[in-house]
């Protein structure tokens, strides 16, 4: 039985399996964020990342929050990629 599902699904595919699942989490959550927030009294109309700046709605937390967290973990997942290549025994 364990050989049938790990011809089924790879580490790879698992790997990205989970990536995309945590990201749309990560947008899911910028969107309620963005939800509640301008609900709150004394938070301003817009936020800024940088020179950046943007108003705070649902879609814009929610890019915001997809995006940040795809940048770091794939940042992380392409820098395991690169060692597990070059040391495939480890």
């Amino acid at each position: 039985m364990e050989t049938s599902v790990r011809s089924r699904i790879g580490g790879r595919r698992m790997v990205l399996g989970l990536y995309t699942s945590i990201v749309a989490l990560a947008a899911l959550f910028g969107a309620m964020i963005g939800l509640v927030l301008p609900v709150k009294k004394g938070v301003p109309d817009t936020a800024g990342l940088g020179p950046f700046a943007f108003e705070i709605n649902p879609l814009n937390f929610a890019v915001y929050g997809a995006v940040m967290v795809g940048l770091s973990l794939g940042a992380l997942l392409l820098l395991m990629a690169a060692v597990s290549a070059r040391y495939p025994d480890a």
